[in-house]
């Protein structure tokens, strides 16, 4: 029940009650029944009244307006911060590839004694998603797209962005305080989108000469 059918029912009590009242004293006579009565057969309709209004107000509060509680989507967070959270139906793919691109930009800002350079700001990030099952031939040799990345729940991932970065980066060299626009040159990288269950994570596909 809602709180307006609840409201109504109240309503509906309300009445019964001052219809039986006068009901009452039109059956038994004013004369037999002083004004003091009647007044206080209506007291008692209107102190009825009163309570009812009120357990309808407090009835709305709390059913039919939402609280936070109410909230049950599940939200996860993964040790290494790759799932961000999961709606109804789990969060788009497309979603889920821009905040993980978000992380790979963070991390590249964070000082890496592996890195010679490191990230010092970006904007206008943007991600294209490529489902590698819908993927023609033509586009999965230049992409040099394996077996075992093709599934249903993978995505080659293009990740656009400007950055700015200290040190020195391969090929370009010093940035010299100048936006990038290029995380990598040469043949199509790009990144790997992998979805287990309501988990996405995302990877370079980079892989070293030597292994």
């Amino acid at each position: 029940m809602t709180a307006i059918e609840f409201s109504n029912a109240l309503g509906k009590i309300n009445d019964k009650y001052i219809i039986e009242a006068i009901n009452y004293v039109g059956e038994n006579g004013i004369r037999k029944h002083p004004v003091q009565k009647i007044k206080r057969i209506v007291l008692i309709a209107a102190i009825v009244t009163a309570v009812m209004l009120l357990s309808a107000m407090a009835y709305a509060i709390i059913h039919y307006f939402s609280t936070a509680i109410e909230n049950t989507k599940l939200y996860c967070l993964t040790g290494d911060n790759t799932i961000i959270s999961e709606e109804q139906g789990g969060i788009p793919p497309e979603d889920a590839a821009y905040k993980l691109a978000e992380l790979f930009m963070q991390d590249l800002m964070t000082k890496d004694e592996t890195r010679t350079y490191r990230v010092t700001e970006y904007k206008e990030l943007s991600v294209t998603l490529h489902s590698t099952i819908e993927m023609d031939s033509e586009t999965a040799c230049i992409y040099a797209l394996k077996e075992s990345e093709i599934s249903a729940d993978t995505w080659i991932v293009e990740i656009s962005v400007l950055y700015k970065y200290e040190g020195i980066r391969s090929p370009i060299g010093p940035s010299n305080h100048e936006w990038i626009d290029v995380l990598y040159q040469g043949s199509p990288i790009d990144f790997l989108l992998k979805r287990d269950g309501e988990t996405y994570s995302l990877q370079s596909r980079y892989e070293p000469a030597n292994s």
